[in-house]
């Protein structure tokens, strides 16, 4: 078995050296892999719209599985450099971006700019967290008073009416898009710190944002709408996004010791589950119809999943697409339940990774999609006893570092010539260590 560790070290040695030639530190966002410093001219990240991929900047909430990667890093290795210097990006994070209203000032509105010193909002600035939960032990640790203030802000931000759950992606206190993605994060987070706390109002809010999203799933179908609040082509039609929705709720209700969110996130995804599986093609279709449980196929491209579900999509961020959530969300739920439905979603899925990498497709693919099957073929060869699954892990790890090494660093896409951080090596890092260990790298509250 090969060790994927000097990789990982190469790669955040070059990183950090990044972050100490810029005076601080927060770590950038995005580096020339030849160059080791940013991109000269306008750099526009492929993956994602707007300034979300931070340009010139550093974006901490993207950061956080490269974060969770680098204290498994130190404690693999016993070079407690890395967890310093996530640490030290932590803090310094702390000290600049927190709003005076406690609100952290990161997600998909806000960034910081390493040459200004300054957080940079744009598009409204609006607080939004999706789809990734940030790694919450770790704030917790170094600040526990900031963010169990923060958390508390969010819920009440976010939920616009506390009797119902209703929410909104943006803390505009409005009925607006309430995308089950932000929906899962704000209830799991919430529940997280109610672990922490035992704060019983928390555990009411996450709940009743939870059901908010669940309550909206069609009575006949039992298929789930990614946004049920504006009408538009997401109020109508159920994708793999419930999937994340689900794992989050699974989390929740570990946090918790409550078996509402695991009996939803079981509810959820067992319609999907039941109603997208193509037999013919063996895939699983990337909307489907909540009053009719009947593939729905877009007209034109655009932010939505296209004909099936795609564990390595390459379209533009986001696309409301996330089949490797719902694989993690179906092993999950096997392990709960040992219910037949979920092992066959896990066999589907394992067998859609391999036959769709891009080495066998001709295609390409970010390092977050790596990352993602990686983990998912070595948690289920792990949990099933399936070896082939975990031979399956290892062939896209050997592609994985072979297409996307350059120069000492990990890039994030074939031929990028960039790192960034919105292209998930943080995933593919994690998944590489539990790979290589065989157990499950301590993810501090992350989740995949």
């Amino acid at each position: 078995m090969p060790t994927y560790l000097p990789t990982i070290e190469s790669h955040l040695q070059r990183l950090l050296s990044a972050a100490a030639g810029l005076g601080g530190d927060m770590w950038p966002s995005v580096l020339d892999v030849r160059t080791g410093g940013y991109p000269e001219g306008q750099h526009v990240p492929q993956r994602v719209y707007r300034l979300i991929g931070a340009p010139r900047g550093s974006t901490l909430y993207w950061d956080q599985p490269l974060i969770v990667a680098a204290y498994g890093l130190s404690g693999l290795t016993g070079t407690t450099r890395y967890a310093q210097a996530a640490d030290k990006y932590v803090q310094a994070f702390l000290a600049s971006c927190v709003a005076e209203n406690g609100m952290f000032r990161w997600g998909n509105h806000a960034y910081y700019d390493t040459h200004e010193r300054t957080v940079v909002e744009f598009h409204g600035g609006y607080h939004e967290l999706r789809p990734i939960t940030p790694a919450w032990d770790i704030f917790w640790r170094l600040a526990p008073e900031p963010t169990a203030a923060y958390l508390r802000q969010m819920g009440q931000r976010h939920v616009y009416n506390a009797a119902t759950g209703g929410f909104n992606r943006h803390d505009d206190g409005k009925k607006s898009h309430a995308f089950i993605e932000a929906g899962g994060i704000i209830c799991e987070s919430l529940a997280w710190l109610y672990q922490k706390t035992g704060d019983r109002e928390l555990l009411t809010t996450a709940l009743q944002v939870a059901r908010y999203s669940f309550h909206h799933a069609n009575p006949q179908t039992g298929l789930m709408p990614n946004e049920p609040d504006m009408g538009r082509w997401d109020a109508k039609v159920c994708t793999s996004e419930v999937g994340l929705w689900a794992q989050c709720l699974l989390r929740a209700g570990q946090y918790t010791a409550n078996d509402e969110f695991i009996q939803m996130a079981r509810s959820a995804t067992q319609a999907y589950l039941a109603h997208a599986y193509d037999r013919q093609t063996g895939q699983y279709f990337g909307q489907v119809s909540i009053s009719t449980g009947q593939s729905v196929v877009s007209d034109t491209p655009g932010y939505w999943p296209r004909q099936y579900a795609n564990p390595w999509n390459t379209d533009q961020w986001p696309q409301h697409d996330y089949p490797m959530a719902l694989a993690e969300a179906s092993l999950s739920l096997h392990a709960l339940t040992g219910e037949q439905q979920y092992h066959d979603a896990v066999c589907r899925m394992a067998r859609l990774a391999l036959e769709g990498r891009p080495a066998q497709t001709g295609s390409w693919a970010y390092a977050e999609s790596y990352g993602r099957c990686i983990h998912f073929l070595t948690r289920a060869g792990l949990q099933l006893h399936e070896q082939p699954f975990i031979a399956g892990a290892a062939r896209l790890a050997d592609e994985a570092l072979r297409v996307l090494g350059a120069n000492g660093m990990v890039q994030g896409y074939p031929g990028a010539q960039v790192y960034e951080a919105v292209d998930g090596v943080g995933y593919l890092f994690l998944a590489l260590m539990y790979l290589e260990t065989r157990t499950e790298p301590e993810l501090h509250g992350f989740g995949f």
